[in-house]
């Protein structure tokens, strides 16, 4: 798997290097957080970063990128952003009491129970287990300005309680739409690469 790895982060390292001003540019900053499928410890969270040995090249020819764990903290001006990839909505889902009455409920259901928990994963640990000595970096209180949940359900972006919480979706599942942030004005636009 790390061979996959390493091979597919050469492909993005040319895709960026193609461009000079974004990948040589010292305004330009590539964060990278580890996800439920790549490699590294099993299904335990909070997860390390990638290994050096598979990041290496990468980080020598695109300088300003970052690899960090997930889930990953920004400090921006004055705002906080989370990003924590991990495929939280079917888990929970699956281990509610009580089920959204419909499918476009659970989007809103699923912020407002991660919000109110005050815990990135609030569930038990036979479904999501967590390191003890690292639990603090799963919680959310104080409540962020941003928190981008990097999950494979449909996407979304649902204000509650001051926070911004973003779900892009599946990058391919989508139909090659994203998501883009304005820390300026606070606002989130949808986007799509087009001609794919």
């Amino acid at each position: 798997w790390e061979h996959v790895a390493i091979a597919l982060s050469k492909i993005l390292q040319d895709q960026i290097l193609q461009f000079t001003l974004l990948g040589g540019s010292s305004n330009s900053r590539f964060v990278f957080v580890p996800g439920p499928e790549d490699p590294g410890p099993s299904t335990i969270l909070p997860r390390p970063p990638l290994a050096e040995h598979i990041t290496e090249e990468f980080r020598q020819k695109v300088p300003f990128s970052v690899f960090t764990t997930n889930p990953c903290r920004i400090q921006y001006c004055t705002q906080e952003i989370v990003v924590f990839r991990e495929d939280l909505v079917n888990k929970m889902c699956r281990n509610c009491v009580r089920f959204p009455s419909s499918n476009l409920d659970i989007p809103n259901h699923f912020v407002k129970t991660v919000l109110s928990q005050g815990h990135l994963t609030p569930l038990p640990l036979y479904v999501s287990p967590v390191y003890w000595a690292y639990d603090y970096s799963l919680r959310i209180y104080p409540v962020p300005d941003v928190i981008v949940f990097a999950d494979k359900c449909d996407p979304f972006n649902i204000a509650n309680t001051d926070c911004m919480c973003i779900n892009p979706g599946s990058f391919p599942r989508s139909g090659f739409t994203f998501k883009v942030y304005y820390p300026s004005n606070r606002t989130v636009e949808d986007s799509k690469l087009q001609g794919l």
